[in-house]
This record gives C-alpha cells, structure tokens and sequence, in this order.
C-alpha cells in the first residue's frame, strides 16, 4: 500500500467515525418513570445542574433553547424515581405522560398591569380595600 493510498485510507476511516458519531449524537434518548438517577444519567449524561427539595430531585439539561423555551430541560425524581420530565430538546423523550407535552409552545402568561414606581419616593400610603357591594335581594320581586 502507497502512501497515497494509506492517506485516503486514513481520511475515509475518519469521515466515517464522524458520520457515525454524528448520527448517533442525533439518536432519540428515551427515558421512563420508574427509572433511577443513575438510569437517567446513563441515558442524557450528567445534568447540568441539581437541586432537592424534601424527597424530590430534579436534575437540569441543557437543550439548546433555554431563552426561547424558558428553561433548561428537566427531570423530576421523587423518591430517587423519575415522575416527570419536561423536555425541549428533540433528542430527548419521556415515555410517561410530562405535565409539559411536547407540542406546547411556550408563551407569556398574561398578568395584571405593570407596576411604575417613580425613582425616588416620599412616603408610602396603604389604603384598606374598599368594602364589597352589597348584593340587592331579588329574591322577593316578581317579575
């Protein structure tokens, strides 16, 4: 074998394993309720980041649309067992049922009117809320 012929050998192998490794980095990585922490990780790697709270864990994904989305992928453990998962990476499933499906697009929350504050302030005065209207009784009109 020339050297020639070992150099496009060599930039064949290569190509290859990057395909290879390209496509397997695309592949659906599925996860189920029931599954451990250690499970998960075998599955989507090591979070991101962690957090409890009593018996819950939940650990953090990256997936590449936390401004958009709103925040990162999440599974939810309870008792050191997957209940949930909110996921946004496309290469991410949940075969229980999420309290987040996919499909749901992310939108703001319409609240109430934005507060505006001057810059500076002299005092502040709380008023009680007025008291509620009192119902007329129509019980007795006949109409």
């Amino acid at each position: 074998m020339g050297l020639k012929s070992a150099a496009r050998y060599v930039t064949v192998l290569a190509a290859i394993v990057a395909i290879v490794s390209a496509v397997k980095a695309q592949e659906t990585q599925t996860i189920r309720p029931g599954m451990t922490e250690q499970d998960v990780v075998a599955v989507f790697g090591e979070p991101q980041g962690k957090s409890t709270y009593e018996s819950f864990t939940f650990f953090f994904y990256d997936n590449s649309c936390e401004k958009e989305c709103g925040f990162p992928d999440t599974v939810f453990f309870d008792g050191g067992q997957v209940v949930d998962a909110v996921l946004r990476a496309p290469w991410r499933e949940y075969a229980g049922e999420s309290s987040s499906p996919k499909g749901v697009v992310p939108r703001a929350t319409p609240g109430g009117e934005r507060l505006q504050v001057p810059g500076t302030l002299e005092r502040v005065e709380v008023r009680p809320a007025p008291p509620p209207e009192a119902k007329a009784d129509t019980s007795s009109v006949k109409g």
